[in-house]
Formats: structure tokens, C-alpha cells, sequence
């Protein structure tokens, strides 16, 4: 009898806590920790990376389909791509994506695969994956959203000594290849 109502008072909160009907997001503060690529669910159900994330989350399932399917597909334009290369260098650069958005779905995977191309260092490369919840849209669990004006995913911020010189929105103007050769000319 001792050890049967310690243990059935923690089965009986267990159950209220998973049984409220509603997902919550504790949203994380300055200094906590939010885990990488860190797994939740989208408002009609289906799997989304949240918060800061790298290539690993997207390379695991399900985000893996349209990623390596958009990746193999995609031909980089050499000739568009040629005045990029040895640009990349005190070069940073913040993407804020949705796992979500069909955008984000074909611009993140041709921009790995142009990265790729170019021999470039991912350690300059911080990738961010925002909520779809309407009270939360576009946001992530850190904030690293906040004052960066970020209204359509997915947004590549190219930055140089902590100052922005440009950045792509949604889908690019000419071509990925080209608009970040305008960007880096600056």
C-alpha cells in the first residue's frame, strides 16, 4: 500500500498533463536551452523542426524527402555561380526557414547544394526553423527572429562585420546564384 499511492498519484498526473487537449510551447527565455533541431508538431499535425536547427535535422525523416529530393534535383548554374567563389570568407549567414513552407522546401535545399558547390564552410551558417501556429507565426522558441523584420520564409540574411548587406526573400529575384552574387559584390 505504500508504494501503490506514490505510484498512482504519478500515473494519475501524467495523464491530466497529457490529456489537457492542447499543445503548448513553454517558449524558451535568454540563457535557457532549446535543443538543435528539436522535433514538434505543426498546427494541422504534421512533424516541424523548431528554433535553431543545422543540415542534420533536415537530413532526418520526414524533412529528408523533399530535402534530398530538391537537393538532387536542383543543377547549380557554374556560370551564375562562378563570381561567388572565395566571397564566402568573414561572410555570415542567418536563414529563417519553415519546415512548413513549400518556399522553404525548395529554396533551403538548392542553397546547401549551391554551398556545396563552392566548397563553403557551414560553420558561418546559423539556420533558424519558425513556428506556423497562428499565435506564434513565424517565431521561434529563442527569439533569433526578433528585430531582423522576417515576413516570409525563408529569408537569407548575408551579413559582413555584424552589418547586413543584403538578403533574400522567399524565392530570389533572377536566380539563388545570381542574386547572391549582387549581395556578395557589395
Amino acid at each position: 500500500m505504500k508504494i501503490f499511492f506514490p505510484v498512482m498519484l504519478i500515473i494519475a498526473v501524467l495523464f491530466a498533463m497529457g490529456c489537457n487537449g492542447s499543445r503548448q510551447i513553454t517558449m524558451a527565455g535568454p540563457g535557457m536551452k532549446f535543443s538543435l533541431n528539436h522535433q514538434d508538431t505543426a498546427q494541422d499535425g504534421t512533424p516541424m523542426l523548431l528554433g535553431r536547427i543545422d543540415r542534420k535535422g533536415l537530413l532526418q525523416a520526414p524533412f529528408s524527402e523533399w530535402f534530398n529530393a530538391e537537393y538532387a534535383s536542383y543543377q547549380v548554374n557554374t556560370a551564375a555561380a562562378a563570381p561567388l567563389q572565395g566571397k564566402f570568407t568573414e561572410l555570415d549567414i542567418e536563414i529563417f526557414m519553415g519546415t512548413w513552407c513549400e518556399d522553404s522546401q525548395r529554396e533551403v535545399p538548392r542553397f546547401f547544394k549551391i554551398l556545396d558547390q563552392l566548397g563553403v564552410d557551414e560553420q558561418r551558417l546559423r539556420m533558424y526553423s519558425l513556428d506556423d501556429h497562428p499565435d506564434r507565426r513565424k517565431t521561434s522558441p529563442q527569439g533569433e527572429e526578433k528585430g531582423k523584420n522576417i515576413e516570409y520564409v525563408p529569408t537569407f540574411i548575408f551579413s559582413r562585420a555584424g552589418q547586413e548587406i543584403g538578403r533574400i526573400v522567399e524565392s530570389p529575384q533572377m536566380s539563388l546564384e545570381a542574386d547572391m552574387a549582387a549581395i556578395l559584390s557589395k
